[in-house]
């Protein structure tokens, strides 16, 4: 009980901590006069990611004498986008039939073609090769691969920024929590809020990975099972809600690329630090959940080219993936034959909406 209480505290601090950094770098993307894309795909992204980045990081730093500390990292660092695109995409598509399933042809995303193969295409290539890295044992390569991913990163912001999107309306913008007179606020209040949210984040990242550990040696889980599905369903939140706003507002552009610009950082930068600070040795578990998140992923890319349309039932089939991974973990731990036939199941469901969803497409 006492440590529920505790991982709940430290929830709170990560996601309180997450709303004073997105408000103060939505300023400054103000101040900077940045584009749509820019925001949606860096800095909104940026910020929201801050709290599931915070989680693994913490826990190795604090405790890298520990496996189930590496462990808890690792799931935290390859968890987040596994977590955004297979029940980001649920989040998603069940805010398109709320808000427009009552009119035919309406329930899609309209996004920019441009930002979004661009989001994806860096992300998926990008995970690719942070798995590659966990499963070659070479000493170049593992001492290689960090520069690479933080270059790669750079060069996603460069075509970022450099894109010609629409500057966002700052009549819009929440006025930053920090200021007490001016409407506009000062750079050195938008910096001081940008500090006190770091150090919230940080804090409570902290509590929550031990938390983490506490639970998974109580009920004898994996820990890096239990941090790559419990971690992510707690810290994804900011990304989660901020699209169903924006969904609901009509800004599509900003709901997804939100996402997928968070998903372009969790598999670039974090990956670095991880790959930087751990022998980044990766097991069957974490071969599973990173199969499964590149599948999603070029699932919900590939039918987007195919068809040039962005439905709900590809959304949904992609977010019937993530049952797989707790799914495979209990029947393996605990020789649970019936599962296999769940996860069977799931797979074809998949299929059927993918199957489903390109004829919409095809119609529209």
């Amino acid at each position: 009980m006492q440590t529920a209480v505790w991982m709940g505290f430290a929830l709170v601090m990560i996601l309180f901590g997450a709303e004073l950094f997105t408000n103060a770098i939505e300023w400054l993307g103000d101040k900077l006069h940045l584009g749509q894309s820019a925001v949606g795909s860096v800095l909104a992204a940026l910020g929201t990611a801050l709290p599931e980045t915070a989680v693994p990081i913490t826990a190795i730093l604090f405790d890298r004498s520990n496996r189930a500390a590496e462990d808890v990292g690792i799931g935290g660092i390859l968890g987040a986008p596994f977590l955004l695109v297979t029940l980001g995409s649920l989040v998603i598509a069940v805010a398109l039939f709320l808000t427009r399933g009552r009119h035919r042809g309406s329930a899609q995303l309209h996004i920019e073609r441009r930002s979004f193969e661009r989001d994806m295409s860096a992300f998926l290539c990008a995970y690719a090769f942070v798995l590659v890295v966990g499963v070659i044992p070479n000493a170049a390569l593992h001492a290689l691969a960090p520069w690479l991913l933080v270059a790669a990163y750079a060069a996603f912001i460069t075509r970022t920024l450099v894109s010609k999107a629409p500057v966002e309306d700052t009549d819009d913008l929440h006025p930053l929590y920090l200021q007490w007179k001016a409407d506009r606020p000062s750079t050195a209040v938008v910096a001081l809020q940008l500090v006190v949210s770091l150090g919230a984040i940080v804090g409570g990242a902290h509590l929550l990975s031990r938390g983490v550990e506490t639970v998974a040696l109580a009920w004898n889980i994996p820990p890096f099972v239990l941090s790559a599905i419990l971690i992510p369903i707690a810290t994804e939140l900011p990304e989660t809600l901020n699209s169903v706003v924006w969904i609901r507002q009509g800004k599509d552009g900003l709901a997804l690329g939100n996402i997928t610009g968070a998903m372009v950082f969790q598999s670039t930068v974090v990956p670095a630090i991880g790959i930087w600070l751990t022998p980044w040795r990766l097991y069957p578990e974490a071969m599973l959940a990173g199969g499964l998140t590149l599948c999603a992923g070029a699932l919900i890319f590939g039918v987007y080219r195919l068809r040039g349309a962005l439905l709900p039932g590809i959304l949904l089939a992609a977010s019937l993936l993530y049952w797989l991974l707790p799914l495979q973990t209990l029947a393996t731990r605990y020789h649970l034959v019936s599962l296999h036939g769940v996860s069977a199941g799931l797979l074809a469901l998949a299929a059927l909406l993918t199957l489903r969803a390109t004829r919409v497409a095809r119609a529209a």
